[in-house]
């Protein structure tokens, strides 16, 4: 018999027969060849058919209805052991400083710029100290306050969330009243501007009304002298006609040196009659001019003074209309939790259960098999 030494860890120092290598070599082989047409035999070709997820489902059905019910339950159990948190909205907007020209509205600040302030905690610590809820030797705790901009809109949804609903009322109320407090110097600042701004349109509106009157007295008066000039042109062409027949009549009878000399009076005098006509025509006519005048300049100043009316007017609407923020919604508190879901959260947890069991059953499914296998094998 032919001896061989074997350099191995677990035989160093041992001689074994040849022809036992030979046989134990050829027994692992039938068994690895056995253990082949095993897995060939239950998994032809290694095509698994829906057949076979089906039966394996099936099989474990029980365990799988049970960790579903385990899982669903269990989140049941926790949502309803939760505090219950509910919601506190309040709506505001800007307030208008003033409108444009094209009717376009200026805001005293964009729903934007406030948006970014509340979310960032800037009046956090004043509506906490306000309500006794701040604590000294602590830092302040930021509110997390929401705030959201409808789309198409220029108003801003505040929203907290808080398991005590009176005090998430209260804050909100008071945040309402800091935003009042944050925007009433720049709303007391345009209304003083505005307000300035009628003062002096009042005191121009003053002036015109005296030049009006001026212009009205100058109109007045000129009309009353031309009535004057008027009437005195006609007594003395009434008085110049009357002359003119005494001294026609003088001069048709015998020429003695009385008459003639009466009628060079009478001559005399419808002279200086005639030039007080001319000269009453040249007044009536100055007169007139200035009436003209003090027409076209009231005219204008009536005109410039509906002008300054309707700049007060405007100014007026503008300073009533410079508004603070408005809050449209006062807080409100949402009638039912919106925290915890619990039917979202059954929902969710039965889910994720379903999975995580079907995970779990293929896998004790594979352990199974795989203790037949060795079972088989040692058998």
């Amino acid at each position: 018999t032919n001896l061989t030494r074997i350099h191995a860890p677990a035989w160093e120092g041992y001689f074994v027969p040849v022809p036992m290598i030979e046989r134990t070599k050829i027994k692992m082989k039938d068994q690895s060849q056995q253990t082949n047409s095993m897995q060939e035999s239950y998994y032809p070709d290694d095509d698994i058919e829906l057949m076979d997820y089906l039966r394996v489902i099936w099989k474990w059905k029980y365990l799988i209805i049970a960790g579903v019910l385990i899982c669903a339950i269990a989140a049941g159990v926790v949502s309803l052991s939760m505090p219950k948190v509910y919601g506190i909205d309040m709506i505001v907007r800007p307030g208008i400083l003033t409108v444009g020209t094209d009717g376009k509205n200026f805001y005293i600040d964009s729903a934007e710029n406030i948006k970014a302030i509340i979310e960032a905690g800037a009046f956090d610590a004043n509506v906490l100290d306000h309500i006794g809820k701040s604590d000294n030797n602590d830092n302040l705790k930021l509110l997390n306050l929401k705030a959201n901009i409808p789309a198409n809109s220029n108003a801003l949804k505040i929203s907290y969330e808080t398991s005590d609903s009176d005090s998430g009322l209260r804050i909100l109320t008071r945040l309402g009243e800091v935003l009042l407090e944050r925007y009433a110097e720049r709303v007391v600042y345009f209304q003083n501007e505005h307000a300035t701004e009628i003062g002096l349109k009042r005191t121009e509106q003053t002036d015109c009304e005296a030049k009006k009157r001026s212009a009205q007295e100058q109109i007045k008066s000129a009309r009353k002298r031309i009535d004057e000039l008027t009437a005195q042109v006609e007594s003395v062409r009434k008085n110049t006609d009357s002359l003119i027949q005494e001294r026609d009549r003088f001069l048709s009878k015998s020429a003695s040196e009385s008459n003639i000399l009466s009628a060079v009076l009478y001559t005399n005098t419808i002279q200086q009659n005639m030039e007080l006509e001319n000269t009453c025509r040249e007044q009536i006519n100055y007169y007139d001019t200035r009436m003209e005048q003090g027409k076209l300049r009231l005219e204008k100043l009536n005109s410039e003074s509906s002008r300054l009316q309707e700049q007060i007017r405007s100014l007026e609407f503008k300073k009533k209309n410079v508004q603070n923020i408005e809050v449209l919604q006062p807080p409100t508190r949402s009638p039912y939790p919106i925290k915890p879901k619990t039917k979202l959260n059954v929902m969710l947890a039965a889910v994720v259960g379903l999975f995580v069991m079907l995970f779990l059953a293929f896998f004790l499914e594979y352990i199974q098999q795989h203790q037949d296998i060795k079972n088989r094998d040692v058998s």
